[in-house]
């Protein structure tokens, strides 16, 4: 009985162990071979980011209008996370002289925001979908504030890239819009 019960224990240590070697994890020595330069590596987190989602975003297009898309957004909002302990691991930007590299973020990241909706919100009105969406607000929420921690000012760049959210008679994603100060337009 007791060699049941500290087998079941070993067991459990090991699968812990195995979830905290696979969460998705940035070191400095990563993102210093990313680029060097805090934008840069800001800039390719977004890159890479925008590409993993539009792979997935691609997935989403090609099922039915009443699926079930927690699991594909579950895993967008794994990548968003994982993105956002990597700007994380960055820090606080303290040069900002380089506005060509602020306004591709800013780009990049109203694209992934634009094109998230436009997706989503044909999912969000069923309510098996409407927890997957819920967390994908938050997630990007805290992108969103998290990137504005480490580039400060770059909301006011991205708001007005991603007015067309504020179109949708359907807004799934209201914690990014009340984050980009959309709401009063």
């Amino acid at each position: 009985m007791q060699q049941s019960r500290l087998f079941s224990v070993i067991l459990a240590l090991f699968a812990f162990s195995l979830f905290a070697y696979a969460t998705p994890v940035a070191s400095k020595e990563v993102l210093e071979s990313r680029g060097g330069d805090p934008l840069t590596v800001i800039l390719n987190l977004f890159l890479d980011l925008k590409v993993k989602i539009d792979v997935i975003i691609a997935a989403l297009v090609k099922l039915d209008v009443k699926a079930d898309i927690s699991v594909l957004v579950g895993q967008i909002v794994v990548l968003i996370q994982a993105c956002v302990t990597a700007i994380i691991n960055v820090g606080v930007v303290v040069d900002l002289s380089d506005k060509d590299k602020i306004t591709a973020i800013a780009t990049v990241c109203a694209q992934i925001i634009v094109n998230l909706q436009a997706c989503i919100t044909v999912f969000a009105s069923i309510l098996v979908n409407v927890l997957a969406v819920v967390n994908l607000d938050i997630v990007l929420q805290a992108l969103l504030l998290q990137l504005n921690v480490c580039i400060s000012g770059i909301l006011v760049i991205i708001a007005p890239l991603c007015v067309s959210l504020t179109a949708v008679v359907n807004l799934s994603l209201t914690l990014v819009i009340s984050v980009l100060g959309l709401l009063s337009l």
